[in-house]
């Protein structure tokens, strides 16, 4: 079992460039599990931490190499992965309520407190009430890409209250876009893929679209929908987006963005639509979504590199200019 004060190798982002680097093993407390991390999925939301010095990485899968004494449920070598919240003070109102996200206390992926851990070194020390167990027939490459995408489109169906009946767009299909597609069809909605280009066609079709629109032409939001959930990378295009809502409709934005809020005002107001975020997925969410795409056989489409400092670079070098189908994992 590997000892308190061992180094570690572990990949952060330094001046804009990935840096191997080294982190060291804390001792590990009674209410954690220790990961040694076999995958890791490569996010865009990771080329915001390139210039942070913290270990990069927030899409891992790994094996346990060792359990705290107050741990229950878990055994050594069990594949486990783990969200974008590590910590919450499970005693205030939205803990006890069930969205630990949005707790006050919170620990997520890129504050002070976990930046010397993450995907993308060998070893992460979890709180396990965080850490959640991987379905057997489910590949490691495949589910190191959801502890974080798959974890984001799936939550808005619950949060939002998304029915088998809902009418359901989704725009962009790109890393997030392509499982949200896959999770709106097994979830029995009428689903409609926008974008903005016509080649993505096919494939959108291919991941469950049942209709295809390209938000370039002129028309292409005369259909209305209940739900549009943005998977973008920036803010989604409001004025059209607006338009293209049925009665009481809701747009679901994902993307991380720090610019204003821009949108018709008119349409929401007449037609009480809504604008909501969905931020990460709370640990029932994350539960729930790895047993949904399991039972689905939900798969995103992954490249897979050996992890080392020019593979990772190349692989935030070639996300950034959108040149993977259509999401990178990096094996240890």
């Amino acid at each position: 079992m590997p000892a308190a004060g061992e180094k570690f190798y572990a990949y952060k982002g330094i001046g804009g460039k990935v840096v191997k680097s080294e982190s060291t093993l804390g001792e590990l407390k009674p209410d954690q599990v220790l990961i040694r991390i076999t995958h890791g999925g490569l996010c865009f939301s990771d080329t915001h931490f390139m210039d942070s010095s913290f270990v990069l990485g927030h899409e891992p899968v790994g094996v346990l190499e060792a359990i705290g004494s107050e741990v229950k449920g878990f055994q050594l070598g069990d594949r486990v992965g783990y969200g974008c919240n590590h910590l919450s003070c499970d005693s205030c109102d939205e803990c006890r309520s069930g969205y630990d996200t949005l707790c006050p206390e919170r620990v997520m992926h890129g504050s002070p407190e976990e930046g010397h851990q993450g995907g993308f070194g060998k070893y992460v020390a979890m709180n396990a009430r965080f850490a959640h167990k991987i379905p057997d027939n489910m590949k490691s490459e495949h589910a190191a890409v959801l502890q974080c995408a798959g974890a984001t489109v799936f939550s808005p169906f619950l949060k939002y209250n998304i029915s088998p009946i809902s009418r359901v767009a989704i725009a962009g299909i790109g890393g997030l876009g392509h499982v949200a597609l896959q999770v709106a069809r097994a979830w029995g909605c009428h689903v409609t893929a926008l974008s903005s280009s016509n080649r993505k066609r096919d494939e959108a079709l291919a991941f469950g679209a049942h209709e295809f629109k390209n938000v370039t032409e002129e028309g292409w939001d005369k259909e209305k929908y209940d739900f549009i959930i943005s998977t973008n990378n920036a803010q989604p295009q409001y004025d059209s987006y607006v338009n293209a809502l049925a009665p009481r409709g809701t747009i679901v934005v994902l993307a991380v963005d720090f610019g204003r809020l821009e949108a018709p005002y008119a349409p929401l107001l007449l037609n009480e639509s809504k604008i909501g975020g969905s931020l990460v997925a709370t640990r029932y969410e994350h539960a729930k979504m790895l047993e949904f795409m399991g039972r689905h056989n939900i798969t995103p489409t992954v490249e897979v590199l050996q992890l080392s400092e020019e593979n990772l670079q190349l692989a935030f070098d070639r996300l950034k200019k959108g040149d993977v189908k259509y999401r990178f994992v990096l094996t240890h």
